[in-house]
């Protein structure tokens, strides 16, 4: 008996340990859509099909176009990821509206906060499936140093696109655009 009790304590730890965080810090606790599970799944769909991108990068009216083989997809779709609005200290600062279409539903996450970066989130779903079709996020954050504002559109399967215009006081201000488009490897 008392070389079970050892035994279960290192199991339990280690049980914790190979949680995701994420999941243990909202606790399955979830109000709007699950974006990181969403942007997970895309990211483990692309590795598994040997995606490609090809990215046009435009800053201040100059552009070039860039195409990557050797593509790390979590850090690729990192800024979705982040704009996660289920976290507890924003739990309902968002305004929700659904419209339900033939066979589409676009669920609508509003908030009017100025502390929180994520204002606006679109997601549009398959009605059967309940995949997702498109995204569209809008960030946007003041400060007395600097502003940004960002808009984010994600299509699974085929690409996304990221508008911004960073201002920083008294130093410069930029428009910059990155179209990604997957294409196979």
């Amino acid at each position: 008996m008392k070389h079970i009790l050892p035994l279960l304590i290192v199991a339990s730890v280690w049980s914790s340990c190979s949680q995701d965080p994420t999941e243990v810090y909202y606790e399955d606790d979830r109000n709007y859509y699950d974006l990181p599970s969403c942007m997970r799944h895309q990211v483990d769909a692309l590795t598994k099909m040997g995606k490609h991108v090809r990215k046009k990068l435009t800053k201040d009216g100059q552009s070039q176009v860039v195409e990557k083989g050797d593509v790390n997809w979590q850090e690729e779709l990192e800024l979705f990821m982040e704009s996660d609005i289920n976290r507890p200290a924003w739990r309902g600062s968002f305004k929700t509206d659904t419209v339900h279409l033939d066979q589409m539903l676009v669920i609508t996450y509003k908030t009017d906060n100025a502390e929180i970066p994520v204002k606006n989130v679109v997601v549009t779903l398959d009605k059967q499936n309940k995949q997702c079709l498109r995204l569209t996020i809008d960030r946007q954050t003041d400060n007395f140093l600097y502003s940004s504002l960002q808009k984010l559109f994600f299509t699974p399967g085929e690409g996304y696109t990221v508008k911004g215009q960073l201002k920083v006081l008294f130093l410069f201000e930029s428009e910059y655009a990155v179209e990604s488009t997957f294409i196979d490897g």
